[in-house]
C-alpha cells in the first residue's frame, strides 16, 4: 500500500468476531516492543491470557476495546481501562482512563488511524466521566510518543530503569 494513497477507515467497538484479529494485533505489538526491550515475553506466549483479562474487564464495564477497520478488515485496536487512579498517597482522587494498548498493523500506519483511535478513546473516557486520559509508551518508541504528543498528551512522569549485573 502506497503511503501517498488515502485509506478510508472506520472506528468501532470490538465484537466477538474480532478476536482473531485482536490477537494478531496484540502479538504484533508485543513483538514490536520485544525489539525495543529484550525482557518482553513473546506475543504468542501471552496473548490469550492477556486478551482474556481485557475481555473480562470489558464484560465488567471497566474497559472498552475499539477496532480500526479498513475494507472490512480489522487493522488495529486500542483498549481503554477505566477507574485507574494516580497514587492516592500523593494525589487528590481523580477519575482516570488509561490507554493500555494501541496497535496499527504495520502496512496501515501513517494514515491517521492511530489518531482516530485515540480520539474515539478520548470521547469514550469523557462519556464515562474520566477527568484525565493517560498512556504509557516505551521511551524509545518514537512513533508512539509522536502519536500521543500529536493527540495532546504531555509527559507527566518518567519511569527510569537500570539493568543490573547478574550475580
Amino acid at each position: 500500500m502506497s503511503k501517498t494513497s488515502t485509506v478510508t477507515h472506520t472506528i468501532r467497538q470490538f465484537v466477538a468476531e474480532d478476536l482473531p484479529a485482536l490477537k494478531n494485533c496484540f502479538v504484533e505489538l508485543q513483538e514490536f516492543e520485544r525489539e525495543l526491550v529484550s525482557h518482553r515475553l513473546p506475543g504468542e506466549e501471552i496473548a490469550d491470557r492477556y486478551i482474556q483479562a481485557l475481555l473480562q474487564r470489558k464484560k465488567e464495564n471497566s474497559a472498552e476495546i475499539f477496532v480500526a477497520e479498513v475494507e472490512g478488515k480489522a487493522v488495529g485496536f486500542l483498549s481503554v481501562l477505566l477507574s485507574e487512579k494516580l497514587d492516592a498517597d500523593l494525589n487528590e482522587p481523580i477519575e482516570l482512563a488509561y490507554l493500555s494498548d494501541i496497535v496499527i498493523l504495520k502496512e496501515y500506519r501513517k494514515f491517521g488511524i492511530g489518531e482516530a483511535l485515540v480520539k474515539q478513546a478520548e470521547q469514550y473516557a469523557v462519556s464515562k466521566n474520566a477527568m484525565y486520559l493517560s498512556a504509557n509508551v516505551l521511551a524509545n518508541n518514537m512513533g508512539g510518543r509522536a502519536l500521543y504528543g500529536k493527540a495532546g498528551f504531555n509527559e507527566y512522569e518518567l519511569f527510569m530503569l537500570k539493568k543490573l549485573p547478574t550475580a
